[in-house]
């Protein structure tokens, strides 16, 4: 008996979880294979999942749910959620944007070719669900680059903020410092100007006949 769309769908998601650990895995041999990534090479393996098995949770519960649902918009939600916090965690990690963008393209060509594999095992799952699965990959990975990308852009307007006001407060401490520089060297030149008059005084007094 042929399977229903849900019961396809299902499927691919129960596989996808089954396979989680190596699908992760192969995205990290990835990740540290390319030459452009070099910032997760010192973070353990924890560290560089980060909230990437979250997401893949929600993708699960996105395949499993009826398009445009409750548990659908849900999981929706809690796929941006989690990118606005793998953002933050990879700009505290230290890594460039660019860095960020290609870690998300090799999660995907991972995801991708697993789905592939699942339309060879499963020939019972049709071709057109398969294909609704890859897109529902796209939108995982474009949820992580855009939420991810947001949160890099929103540290870097903060951290430039903090700049900005570091740069103010210092103008502001030269400038102090230009005014008490500026009060003591009028000082100084009263000062000298006194001692002047009185040694001019004193070399006319003692100039004069007893």
């Amino acid at each position: 008996m042929p399977l229903s769309k849900s019961q396809q769908f299902a499927t691919l998601s129960e596989h996808i979880h089954a396979r989680r650990d190596l699908i992760l895995t192969s995205w990290r041999k990835a990740d540290r294979a390319d030459p452009d990534q070099t910032t997760g090479r010192s973070l353990t393996l924890g560290q560089f999942l980060d909230h990437i098995p979250e997401m893949l949770d929600a993708f699960e519960l996105r395949l499993r749910s009826r398009p445009g649902g409750a548990a659908a918009r849900a999981a929706a939600v809690d796929e941006k959620d989690e990118g606005v916090k793998h953002g933050l965690h990879r700009w505290q990690q230290g890594y460039r944007l660019q860095e960020l963008i290609n870690e998300c393209g090799h999660l995907q060509l991972c995801l991708h070719e697993e789905m592939g594999a699942i339309a060879v095992d499963y020939p019972e799952i049709e071709t057109a669900t398969v294909t609704e699965a890859q897109r529902q990959i796209m939108v995982l990975i474009n949820d992580i680059v855009s939420e991810s990308a947001g949160q890099y852009q929103r540290m870097q307007q903060a951290e430039a903020a903090g700049h900005v006001g570091d740069l103010r407060g210092a103008i502001a401490t030269l400038r102090r410092i230009e005014q008490h520089r500026a009060t003591l060297l009028h000082q100084a030149v009263h000062d000298i100007k006194s001692d002047v008059l009185g040694i001019n005084l004193a070399a006319t007094l003692l100039g004069q006949p007893a």
